[in-house]
């Protein structure tokens, strides 16, 4: 299925049969009753609260049945998408084009290794320890031919572990035995079940039960007798009567820690073996190395993790070359220090993540096979942040790689090309191309700019072309700037997303070509005025969530946060642009350090699937200091994807946090800093320094007065046309009561959306947490393990909800939710980023997400997608009981064209029964971002009780 079928199927869960079509449907949960204490606006828990604890509970769980039906998941169990729908995604992204005159080769084979210093002793150890019980080792497996091995966590395991393996063969006779502390014993026979190769057993302490798994699949759960005993000391596995040959075992014991509820347990490795020699590292470098044994991948590529802790990752590629004058290697990253060698000989020794482009003229050997070879330095993580896993071993990584060959040492270095003017007949698109003449003389010649249809249909006709002469002076980087008018354009946007494909040719003074560069990009510009952000000279607004990187399974985890595989890359993206129109890149695992990716990956598959992207870069902080941010970076980063139409905002920095311990020029100095940093490399695309300015000083649209009510000069780089405002906003998160909900907005978003021009964002927004269906999770250690913010229901709601609670759980995340976010986009809000779209963090007790570790949406993600239709009907209130005096005041917001409408409000009990039915037909509706309220009503049936008011609307 292809993804804008499976963003449609998404699209009709919103479509209630009952109703029919209709471009538009929401729907609100409300109280009727006729007591005139509910008259005015009621919290649902709060000073002005109408119900009892008790009854707020039972409404939650009246919600969750109803809206779970509703969206189409009774049973909130259906994943997003299959891992078969993923990889087909995957199939049809189309590669960045290659050039035509110079070589652009991709190196896409490579052979990988990771080793540390003793690490030999430490197999031969090992390897003595497995065949103590007979077993026996031989080519790269443990052999058990009427023989054991065993496992022996140190500490013993004593709350939840799993061992996983994999088999060569079927298995005859092959046992696995637990063994406790006390001495009592759990055995489980595999052949009383389907053959698999790859099983898992995991024992849990707390629920007191083991499951045993093939291939994914639960094959068993035995019960724990209470005599076990409190721990497993040893885990035995053998085949005493038949045979079985294992190519790989690991064995992890997650260990519950007491007094942290932001890292309730930790991992910790007891095995991981693949039953593998350790070749000799002697001659890593050199051609004649034998690198039989090492793993193939591709780039990019990580290490890390537990198993691989404190390892240095060696990776090597042989390429064959013809002639050539100037020749380089460009890396994305080496993250994050290493060293490159070609043919034996040290090249570069690089520190930092920042893209490099290393010359190797005077490495390569024209005419022949060269040996390119890389060293990765491990990583290990010194400032974790309360997100972090316990394991900070987080990836390190080479990332793509490509040579270049010219028959001319002057080359093309760079072209950035980006939209300057946009109308309907015409794009005006601005390149800035940087070339090198390393010569001692002047270059003579000509440079031609070319446009070619490139996504979805490819096309060899030039549709437009620049051509001039040139004057390169020698030995530095000329910079040539060139407008051209690019007639008719095929517009970039997130429902049509259209690409170009851009070739920049560079001849010598007789009209031969000697380099070219290609480029794909899209037209696309960005304005903001009067406080709503225009793309393409359209309303828009960037609605979706963040990823922070961390997914399944738990054990690579830490490997992955930094360089996940394609298929994760792009079910981030599938899963964001069923969401909505927006992902915000948000991956990090520390504070106070640099700790953000700048992966191109996520720029052009975003660029062909339609979606806008939130750019971080590895130069981006998450807390703590500003200053930590990577200023110096940034435009390296910057540089790297500005191509890239995807790209909305260049966002500097998540909440540094400690600006008000400091002076306020510490805040002035940081902003005017990190602006004029990011607008002198790109000033199209929209700036934003911080995405929480309520930790800053500034209080006010103009930045003109500070928290403590001291007024300053107006800074200039604050106005900057593509500066905007933004802050993370949770009226309903964070234990709040429905009061704060009433008050909105917060005086400094009023302020914002009060003021002169420029956009404001709700870059982390609710924030109320929600459990997940526990049942998905049985066999992980997080299961029943709450989140830090349980507590927060208690201001919320009013109660703690018990795990058996947690649809009512998800209940109260989507509603409040829906409501807040209803409150905010009337009000002016440009913008929203979950935090976060995909469960990982707080060693996945993290509650927040839309999504679950298995990609399950909670019913908040269809609430969300609810609330970010381009046009729809609700009521304009927050009341959630309406007394005998209330009435209900529809309200109609649109985003587009202008229509004309039919509106027919439902009033519906909690299992789809109409008890009434109202209809306003031909609502003018205005186009751009407009507001229609409509005249108030009350339904005339008198009821008692919650009910579900639905909102459906039909264009014309």
């Amino acid at each position: 299925m292809s993804e804008r079928k499976i963003v449609l199927n998404l699209v009709f869960l919103l479509v209630p049969l009952i109703l029919g079509a209709q471009d538009a449907v929401t729907f609100e949960m409300r109280g009727f009753t006729a007591n005139p204490k509910a008259d005015g606006i009621t919290d649902f828990h709060g000073p002005d609260e109408f119900r009892t604890t008790a009854e707020r509970v039972a409404d939650l769980n009246l919600y969750a049945r109803y809206a779970s039906q509703f969206w189409g998941d009774h049973s909130l169990s259906t994943p997003l998408f299959t891992d078969a729908q993923v990889r087909e995604r995957l199939a049809v992204i189309k590669p960045q084009p290659l050039t035509g005159i110079r070589q652009t080769l991709r190196l896409e084979n490579w052979l990988s290794y990771g080793y540390k210093q003793g690490k030999e002793e430490e197999k031969a150890l090992a390897f003595k320890d497995w065949t103590a019980g007979g077993a026996r080792i031989a080519e790269g497996r443990l052999v058990l031919d009427g023989a054991w091995a065993q496992i022996n966590p140190q500490p013993s395991a004593d709350w939840r572990m799993r061992v996983r393996f994999s088999l060569n063969a079927a298995p005859s006779g092959l046992e696995l035995v637990l063994v406790s502390d006390s001495g009592k014993q759990i055995s489980v026979r595999l052949n009383q079940f389907p053959a698999a190769k790859d099983y898992e057993l995991y024992v849990d302490f707390q629920e007191q039960l083991v499951f045993l798994s093939g291939e994914g699949k639960t094959l068993s759960e035995i019960p724990m007798d209470r005599d076990f005993g409190g721990a497993v000391a040893q885990v035995r596995i053998g085949a005493p009567a038949g045979h079985a040959g294992i190519d790989r075992i690991s064995c992890y014991a997650f260990d519950r820690v007491k007094d942290n509820d932001r890292q309730p347990y930790r991992m910790r490795l007891v095995c991981d073996e693949n039953f593998e020699a350790v070749p000799s590292m002697e001659g890593w470098t050199t051609a004649a190395y034998d690198d039989s044994a090492w793993e193939p991948v591709t780039l990019p590529s990580a290490h890390g993790g537990l198993a691989q802790a404190g390892e240095r990752y060696y990776l090597r590629t042989r390429v064959r070359v013809g002639a050539f004058k100037y020749a380089a290697l460009n890396l994305e990253t080496l993250d994050p220090a290493g060293e490159v060698w070609v043919n034996g000989e040290p090249v570069a020794v690089l520190k930092g993540r920042v893209p490099r482009c290393i010359d190797l003229t005077e490495y390569l050997c024209p005419e022949s096979e060269n040996l390119i070879a890389v060293c990765v330095k491990p990583y290990l993580a010194r400032h974790p942040m309360l997100h972090s896993p316990s394991d900070l071993n987080i990836g390190w990584l080479l990332g793509r790689a490509n040579l270049i060959l010219t028959e001319e040492e002057t080359h093309i270095s760079e072209a950035f090309v980006h939209t300057a003017l946009l109308s309907d007949k015409e794009a005006v698109q601005h390149h800035r191309i940087e070339i090198s003449n390393p010569d001692c003389f002047y270059h003579k010649g000509f440079l031609d700019i070319r446009y070619y249809a490139w996504f979805p249909q490819e096309s060899a006709n030039c549709v437009a072309s620049l051509h001039r002469e040139l004057d390169l002076r020698p030995r530095v980087n000329n910079i040539i700037e060139e407008d051209m008018a690019l007639p008719n354009p095929a517009v970039w946007s997130t429902d049509k997303p259209q690409l170009y494909k851009v070739e920049v040719i560079l001849s010598d003074e007789n009209g031969r070509p000697i380099d070219d560069y290609v480029t794909t990009t899209g037209v696309r510009v960005i304005e903001q005025k009067q406080g709503v952000l225009y793309i393409n000279h359209k309303p828009e607004m960037l609605n979706g969530a963040q990823i922070f990187g961390y997914r399944l399974p738990l054990e690579t985890m830490s490997r992955t946060i930094r360089c996940a595989s394609d298929e994760m890359v792009v079910r981030d993206l599938m899963m964001a642009r069923c969401l909505g129109n927006m992902m915000r890149i948000h991956v990090h695992t520390e504070q106070d350090v640099p700790d953000g990716i700048n992966d191109p990956r996520y720029a052009e598959w975003a660029d062909q699937m339609g979606l806008y992207l939130i750019w971080q870069s590895a130069g981006w902080l998450r807390e703590g200091e500003a200053w930590n941010v990577d200023i110096a970076a940034w435009p390296h980063y910057m540089r790297q994807v500005y191509n890239h139409p995807s790209i909305i905002i260049w966002e500097a920095s998540n909440h540094p946090n400690r600006f008000k311990q400091h002076a306020f020029t510490e805040t002035e100095d940081y902003f005017t800093s990190i602006i004029r940093t990011l607008a002198e490399t790109d000033s199209t695309r929209l700036l934003s320094p911080t995405t929480a300015w309520g930790h800053s000083y500034y209080s006010n649209y103009e930045g003109t007065q500070d928290y403590l009510g001291d007024t300053h000069a107006p800074n200039p780089w604050l106005m900057h046309p593509m500066m905007t405002r933004g802050n993370q906003d949770a009226y309903t998160g964070y234990g709040t009561d429905w009061s704060e909900l009433r008050a909105h907005p917060y005086p400094w978003a009023k302020s914002c959306l009060e003021g002169a021009g420029l956009c404001y964002f709700n870059y982390e927004h609710e924030e109320s947490a929600s459990q997940p269906n526990w049942q998905l999770a049985r066999k992980e250690p997080w299961y029943h393990v709450p989140s830090y913010e349980w507590s927060c229901e208690e201001g919320s709601i009013g109660i703690k909800l018990p795990f058996d609670q947690w649809r009512a759980s998800q209940a109260f995340q989507a509603f409040s939710a829906w409501e807040s976010m209803k409150l905010q986009t009337l009000a002016g809000v440009n913008g929203y980023s979950w935090c976060s779209l995909e469960s990982g963090p707080n060693m996945f007790t993290y509650q927040k997400p839309l999504v679950d570790p298995y990609y399950v949406p909670k019913l908040a993600f269809y609430a969300n997608q609810m609330a970010f239709q381009r046009i729809w009907a609700a009521s304009e209130d927050v009341d959630t009981v309406y007394g005998p005096g209330d009435s209900v005041r529809p309200v109609i917001f649109n985003l587009g064209e202008a229509c004309t409408a039919d509106l027919t409000i439902m009033l519906q009990d909690s299992r789809g029964k109409v008890m009434e039915r109202k209809k306003i037909s031909g609502i003018s509706v205005p186009a751009g971002r407009s507001v229609t309220r409509l005249k108030d009503f009350r339904f005339q049936r008198k009821l008692e009780g919650t009910y579900f008011v639905v909102y459906s609307l039909i264009t014309r």
